[in-house]
């Protein structure tokens, strides 16, 4: 019982990291865009009043860009490390509670009594 629900912590944790690589990889590809945005712009015949324009506006997209990847790594991290935190307490209580059953329990601690029950 306690390694399923161990499993399932972990296959959410996964789950977690790869949705949000996908996020991150859709915006690191807008990133990329934007950026040759910017090379063409710079390369333009535009006058340069025009060229300003367009390379501030592209630049203030790369920042928020840029902040939004930022935030999706940090959530992704905090995500992950609290499903682990999460699966160690669950595997950590339920190993506990087996230890607690088997000293409570002469059966399964091997005496009853004064006598040896070993069973196989």
């Amino acid at each position: 019982m306690n390694i399923s629900s161990l499993s399932v912590s972990q296959s959410s944790a996964s789950y977690t990291s790869q949705s949000s690589a996908s996020d991150t990889s859709s915006l690191e590809k807008q990133l990329e865009s934007l950026e040759k945005q910017l090379k063409e712009v710079a390369q333009s015949k535009d006058d340069e009043k025009t060229k300003q324009t367009k390379t501030q506006q592209l630049q203030q997209q790369i920042q928020q860009i840029q902040l939004q990847i930022a935030q999706k790594k940090s959530q992704a991290d905090n995500q992950a490390s609290g499903q682990q935190q999460n699966a160690n307490q669950q595997a950590a209580a339920g190993s506990q509670h087996g230890v607690n059953a088997s000293r409570n329990n002469p059966a399964l601690n091997g005496t009853i009594g004064n006598n040896l029950d070993i069973r196989i």
